[in-house]
């Protein structure tokens, strides 16, 4: 059978709730539950976190009640708990917002990585098709003086020939790669209309 505690004042509730009775519990949550509400929603402005929020503080409020020490009035005590949880929310949902900026950043920066990547094995693929294509004296050449590094005279001692022909293979591998470049650089632009 219900009581009806809505006469009482807000001490004689607390007295109540710290004997355990279920009654005062629900009067001071029917006294307190919109203000308290409208309170927190001011700052989360999301009903379904406010109502978690509430249902949080009241039921503290019933685990603690032989704990509470109300130096003020009930109703300053539970607008100061609701003000320190709002704040706890705001402060958790600041770093779940930064966390997700991170990873976010770091997700598009290992994104952009990847397309580098795939961009520059694509291109060394052409450039290594190309230079299969050249004729074997010429190909030697170009390979000697572009990945070995080596100079126009050693090259010349290495393959045993003048250093003016060393110069014009060189020109010449340049010449046929930049023809066939040309035509493959097409895919190379498809590639990266995939990509965006």
């Amino acid at each position: 059978m219900a009581v009806n505690l809505k006469n009482f004042t807000d001490e004689q509730l607390l007295v109540f709730l710290k004997e355990n009775n279920e009654f005062a519990f629900d009067e001071i949550y029917n006294r307190y539950w919109a203000t308290l509400f409208s309170q927190a929603y001011k700052r989360l402005a999301n009903k379904e976190n406010t109502e978690e929020l509430l249902q949080d503080l009241f039921t503290k409020l019933w685990i603690n009640r032989h704990q509470i020490t109300v130096t003020s009035s009930l109703g300053a005590y539970l607008a100061v708990s609701v003000k320190y949880l709002v704040l706890n929310q705001v402060a958790k949902e600041a770093v779940r917002t930064r966390f997700a900026v991170a990873q976010k950043q770091a997700l598009v920066a290992h994104t952009n990585l990847t397309e580098e990547t795939i961009i520059s094995q694509e291109l060394e693929g052409l450039v290594a098709q190309e230079v299969a294509k050249l004729a074997p004296k010429c190909k030697s050449v170009f390979v000697l003086s572009r990945f070995n590094q080596y100079s126009n005279k050693e090259i010349a001692q290495e393959l045993n020939i003048s250093e003016k022909t060393v110069e014009n293979q060189i020109t010449k591998a340049i010449k046929l790669l930049r023809t066939g470049l040309k035509e493959s650089l097409t895919s190379v632009i498809i590639l990266l209309s995939s990509l965006v």
